[in-house]
C-alpha cells in the first residue's frame, strides 16, 4: 500500500492512493471544513472495517436484512498526544434477524478481524458497542 497526502491549501490536503483515488482532509475549523479531519477518518475507518465485517458475517451467516448502519463516537484524551480514549459503535440492523446471531457476528469482527478497531483497542481506547436490531 502506497498512498501519499499534499498540501494544496491552507489546512486542506489531498490524499491520493498508488491507483489515483482522492480524498480531502479538512483541518479548518468546524464552520469552514468541507472534508474530515484525520481523526474523524480513523473513527470512520473503525465504523467501516466492522460494517463490511458485520455485513458479511451476516450474509454467511444467512441473516436476511435490509439496512445495517454503524454509528461511532469517540472521545480524545485532553492532554498530548489527543488520542483516542473511548470509543463507541452503535449497530443498526434492520431484518429478519437472530439478535444472537447479529450479536456474535458483532463479536467476532471487533474481538477478531476489524483491524482499525482492534488497532484503536491496543492504541489504548475503550472500546464498547450496541446492538439495535429491528424487525422489518
Amino acid at each position: 500500500m502506497r498512498y501519499s497526502v499534499k498540501l494544496v491549501e491552507e489546512g486542506i490536503f489531498l490524499a491520493k492512493s498508488s491507483d489515483g483515488r482522492l480524498l480531502t482532509i479538512d483541518t479548518r475549523s468546524l464552520e469552514e471544513r468541507r472534508g474530515f479531519s484525520p481523526m474523524e477518518l480513523l473513527l470512520l475507518a473503525s465504523a467501516g472495517c466492522t460494517a463490511v465485517d458485520v455485513t458479511h458475517l451476516l450474509r454467511r451467516m444467512r441473516q436476511s436484512f435490509d439496512a445495517l448502519e454503524v454509528e461511532v463516537e469517540g472521545e480524545r484524551r485532553e492532554e498530548y498526544p489527543r488520542i483516542y480514549s473511548r470509543v463507541e459503535l452503535i449497530y443498526r440492523v434492520r431484518g429478519d434477524v437472530d439478535p444472537d446471531r447479529v450479536r456474535r457476528a458483532v463479536e467476532l469482527s471487533l474481538e477478531r478481524y476489524c483491524s482499525a478497531s482492534i488497532t484503536l483497542r491496543r492504541a489504548g481506547a475503550e472500546l464498547s458497542h450496541r446492538i439495535e436490531v429491528e424487525a422489518p
